[in-house]
């Protein structure tokens, strides 16, 4: 029996504690006993509990109150003007890697260590001294030109980890450690019925968006598209919606809150939006809806393109980099540019007068989720867990 520990990092509930919690369940209990280990109590907790995963929140104060995990993503990094919250994370990083990873792993016994995340580069040496360690890129690592950042958490994962396992191969390449990297793709549950849950031309048009307001996943685009959708369509807003009312003192004059707000009146005001908010289960909403749409404005691995192929729903992403390893453009799918809403709102008026050239797209996403992004994916994570183990 190959012990496994996880460690998962965040509090929130998205892509990274969902594959997790997928990888978990589709291994071979036979072969594979699992412990994960929570640096932070959370939504995911509860979730572990669902899936009947056993788990143990991190002991530490430090873990509970002062962590903050050091990420170098494309979606967020330090930027030259955030030198104070550098050097607030750099002495988290020290200290967790230092003193309390140790601590925390010393009530463990495992063969493999799988950090969940590339967050988790302050775990890697601490967690080589205990078993072989893996260490999961699920976000799209940054590598700017002058970037010391990047070449000193790369050399952690050189250096400390004894495999790397990214989720697409735009992440794989950012890393470039091509000698112990390997993709597998994040996979969903593929539905066993063979009836169609696609496209019914009689209904109201439904978009569905699972962003919230995150500028770097196209909210901005979105509202800004609402203008020249047709009214026969209704987009639903789905994710983390803050008020309308800005915060007080100077914070609700500055440029970006502003923008935040006008674009919360605009799609509050609009006849085309809903507004859904917080939801925790995104299959029932995806099945309701005819078109998912995914702006990003920054590389990613958008997860609910998968989510939708996998219900055959037909989608629409933009071109940043790796969306064309999900998306093939005219064959499952729409890629327009990113930060467009003009061409956002025609690949979505596009879609709504084409019914059959919808479903097909659709009937063709399923088809590659079932090749690409299906539960078999836990195979892969099997044969890497038992060849790391072979060369103890």
């Amino acid at each position: 029996m190959i012990k496994i520990l996880f460690i998962h990092h965040a509090v929130g509930w998205g892509g990274a504690p969902i594959n997790m919690i997928n990888i978990i369940n589709g291994l071979d209990k036979s072969r594979f006993s699992v412990h994960v280990l929570l640096l932070k109590d959370s939504v995911v907790s509860k979730k572990l509990n669902e899936s009947k995963i056993p788990y143990t929140i991190a002991r530490s104060v430090f873990y509970k109150k002062f962590y903050k995990y050091l990420g170098h993503s494309e979606a967020g990094y330090i930027r030259w003007y955030q030198i104070l919250k550098f050097f607030k994370l750099a002495i988290t990083w020290l200290l967790s890697n230092r003193v309390y990873a140790r601590k925390e792993l010393d009530q463990f016994e495992p063969d493999i260590i799988h950090l969940n995340s590339s967050v988790l580069t302050d775990w890697l040496k601490p967690s080589s001294k205990k078993g072989k360690v893996i260490i999961h890129v699920q976000e799209p690592f940054r590598r700017g030109r002058l970037d010391f950042l990047y070449y000193l958490l790369r050399y952690q994962m050189k250096q400390y980890a004894d495999h790397i396992i990214a989720i697409s191969k735009d992440n794989a390449e950012r890393i470039d450690i091509p000698q112990k990297t390997t993709v597998v793709y994040n996979f969903t549950k593929i539905p066993n019925s063979l009836l169609s849950t696609g496209i019914d031309s009689k209904r109201l048009r439904k978009v569905l968006y699972l962003g919230g307001a995150a500028s770097i996943k196209g909210f901005y685009t979105l509202v800004n598209a609402l203008g020249f959708v047709e009214d026969r369509i209704l987009i639903l807003f789905a994710g983390h919606y803050p008020p309308n009312t800005a915060k007080s003192g100077f914070r609700k004059h500055l440029p970006w809150n502003k923008k935040l707000q006008k674009a919360l009146i605009t799609m509050r005001n609009s006849s085309n939006a809903i507004e859904v908010g917080l939801i925790e289960d995104t299959e029932s909403i995806i099945k309701d809806c005819d078109v998912l749409v995914s702006p990003f404005r920054i590389e990613h691995f958008s997860r609910p393109i998968i989510e939708a192929f996998a219900c055959r729903k037909v989608v629409i992403g933009t071109d940043v980099k790796g969306m064309d390893e999900i998306i093939d453009h005219n064959i499952n799918g729409l890629i327009i540019k990113k930060n467009n809403p003009r061409e956002l709102a025609d690949a979505i008026n596009f879609l709504s007068k084409n019914h059959e050239i919808a479903s097909t797209f659709g009937e063709k996403g399923y088809i590659k989720a079932t090749m690409h992004f299906s539960e078999k994916n836990t195979k892969q994570i099997e044969r890497i867990y038992e060849k790391l183990c072979k060369k103890k």
